[in-house]
């Protein structure tokens, strides 16, 4: 089966998700800059995945799922499912201590 042959459903990252993954690439530019390339490319593949497989995601809440971030299994990118595209809300760090929340 190739890509043309599945269903896609377009991704809408929303602004806050950007915001936050540019936070993060910002990050590990100070920390480990050959990280920071991969983590965004880690990102948007793992949309692109979401294009065509949305529910391979846990459930959160709130009719979210998650799934988490390709080598960066710190990371989960939260997202939700709608009828005709899919809404990355966004990339969370596990050592937040507290779970993602929409706002």
């Amino acid at each position: 089966m190739t890509d043309n042959e599945l269903e896609k459903k377009p991704a809408d990252i929303t602004n806050r998700c950007l915001q936050m993954l540019d936070a993060a690439i910002e990050y590990y530019k100070e920390k480990a800059p050959e990280q920071a390339e991969i983590l965004k490319q880690h990102f948007f593949k793992s949309v692109r995945l979401l294009e065509i497989m949305p529910g391979i995601g846990t459930q959160h809440k709130d009719g979210m799922k998650k799934i988490q971030l390709g080598k960066f299994r710190r990371y989960n990118i939260y997202y939700r499912e709608r009828e005709k595209d899919i809404e990355i809300l966004g990339i969370w760090h596990t050592s937040r201590g507290t779970e993602f929340e929409e706002t």
